[in-house]
């Protein structure tokens, strides 16, 4: 039974998933799998709106139902960094703090990308000081392209060039400062930064796994990464069966590096992609069969949804957008609408829905299923579709959705049609991969303000008969519609309080490390 009439929750987030992904999304090669499954005997989302098109903002709006411009989660280079002394405010509630002062239990397993340290190895930003009560394996920071262990030993030749031009710069600064010698913090990356190993550890302190606060893992060990974080979630979801539990299960797929368990490689029909997405559709598949031998699956609802839209400059390490126009890091259609399924049997009934939705709408409604209060408080920008999913209604929840770039307000969906007053440069497939393959991880549409377009009058697209965003509509038509939307931008912006940037304060010891100067480890796993 409901425990009190609450559900268990467990979030599942993707990571670079595009809405033509899924064999349910119509992909044509993809295999079919757990996340289809769901997909059959659940709802399917059609028109689901990431809050941005990065990993990070995407998910500070994720856990805090507000857009990320509220939470300072945006910058110019925006995503968090490795080294980078910001994170998620302390003062942001999350949905995890929201959840624990209603009674549950709350787990996180998985990928973070929402902070690491203010100071040296004291994980302030980290999952534990933001209402996890358990945290198992994490990635605080991506699954890098570099962590490739074929592509650092392409990058030797590289580094070896890299480090006689750095050998030459330490014999310059030991030239100049003669007989004068520097305070450590000053002369040791000088040092370190010019030798063989150092260089290659660059590489390695952007792959890393943790533990709570403490490195576990470094560089990580691809092969194993996705068994160690469903171990983890086994041994949560087993040890809080009783419930009510949140369980926010973060995968590493499907961002590049292209890596696998070889019990997944060489499998897919699609390469190397699908062989990613069929291991990340396994992982999802031993937590819905794990609900069920605890015979718990009917007490639980299961959120399915990805962070952004696909990397397609990555060629066949990239995903796919389907018939949307765009990919990550831009604000078409294919890097911010995305899949999304909901399931909860006898709860929840199969089928589509066309609703407009947001990621951030998952705070409120998760809220509101739990007991608590789930309407639209303060600046939530979220909104509860809890009685939406349980079919009681299908009104409107959302009449306009905003869309930013950084601090810069990009595009507007309002009701049917989606209007552009600036755009990015479009991905085009295969420019970065002059072999099939990437040759770095490169995305077109990462400036919010340089090398973007100006529109003015703005574009304007009827999303509903052209969701491709390919037909213009003449804005002298449309000169009501523009003008109602100008008059929500005006009092939406009215809500934004100035706030600091938590994006791009680097701070070169905040680079992680195990063991230094090697910044290698791989201590035994534990789920406990």
């Amino acid at each position: 039974n409901l425990i009190n009439g609450r559900p268990n929750i467990v979030l599942i987030f993707a990571d670079d998933m595009g809405y033509g992904d899924l064999h349910s999304y119509g992909h044509p090669t993809q295999e079919y799998g757990a996340i289809d499954d769901l997909a059959a005997e659940g709802v399917r989302f059609t028109q689901w709106y990431s809050a941005d098109s990065l990993c990070t903002p995407s998910r500070a709006a994720l856990l805090t139902g507000s857009l990320p411009i509220r939470s300072g989660m945006v910058g110019p280079r925006r995503v968090l960094h490795v080294d980078d002394a910001g994170g998620l405010p302390k003062n942001e509630t999350t949905i995890a703090e929201a959840l624990r002062e209603q009674g549950y239990s709350t787990g996180m397993v998985g990928k973070w990308h929402l902070g690491n340290e203010v100071e040296q190895n004291d994980g302030r930003h980290l999952p534990c000081h933001h209402g996890f009560d358990y945290v198992g394996t994490i990635l605080p920071f991506t699954f890098h392209f570099l962590c490739d262990p074929k592509r650092v030993r392409s990058q030797r030749f590289l580094m070896k060039i890299y480090n006689l031009i750095n050998f030459y710069f330490l014999s310059f600064i030991i030239h100049l400062l003669k007989y004068s010698i520097p305070p450590p913090n000053v002369l040791c990356p000088i040092i370190t930064q010019s030798t063989p190993q150092f260089s290659l550890d660059k590489m390695k302190t952007k792959c890393f796994l943790t533990r709570n606060t403490s490195i576990i893992q470094q560089p990580i060990v691809p092969e194993t990464m996705t068994q160690q974080i469903v171990d983890d979630v086994k041994y949560y979801i087993t040890k809080n069966k009783q419930g009510p539990f949140f369980l926010y299960m973060s995968l590493p797929q499907l961002h590049s590096a292209m890596m696998c368990n070889p019990q997944f490689c060489n499998k897919s029909k699609r390469g190397i992609y699908g062989d990613n997405l069929n291991e990340m559709a396994w992982a999802v598949g031993e937590v819905v069969r794990l609900l069920r031998q605890l015979q718990i699956d009917r007490n639980t609802l299961v959120l399915f949804i990805s962070d952004n839209g696909p990397a397609l400059e990555l060629c066949f390490h990239g995903g796919s957008s389907g018939f949307l126009k765009g990919g990550k890091a831009t604000t078409w259609d294919g890097g911010i609408r995305i899949p999304a399924i909901a399931w909860w049997p006898g709860k929840i009934q199969p089928g589509i829905n066309t609703q407009v939705l947001s990621s951030m709408d998952v705070f409120p409604t998760l809220l509101q299923l739990a007991g608590g209060n789930g309407r639209n408080n303060g600046n939530l920008d979220g909104k509860s579709i809890a009685d939406l999913l349980l079919g009681n209604h299908d009104t409107e929840i959302h009449k306009i959705l905003f869309h930013y770039c950084s601090d810069r307000l990009m595009a507007v969906r309002f009701g049917k049609y989606k209007i552009h007053y600036h755009t990015q440069p479009l991905p085009r497939y295969g420019d970065n991969c002059p072999d099939g393959n990437p040759i770095e991880d490169l995305i077109t549409g990462l400036g919010c303000y340089e090398n973007t377009t100006t529109h003015k009058p703005p574009l304007i697209y009827n999303i509903e008969t052209d969701p491709g965003e390919t037909h213009l509509l003449d804005p002298s038509n449309q000169q009501n519609v523009l003008e109602e939307v100008e008059a929500r931008i005006k009092a939406h912006k009215a809500t934004i309080v100035p706030v600091k940037s938590q994006l791009g304060n680097s701070r070169e010891i905040l680079k992680p490390c195990c063991n230094p100067p090697t910044c290698v480890c791989n201590y035994p796993a534990s789920v406990t």
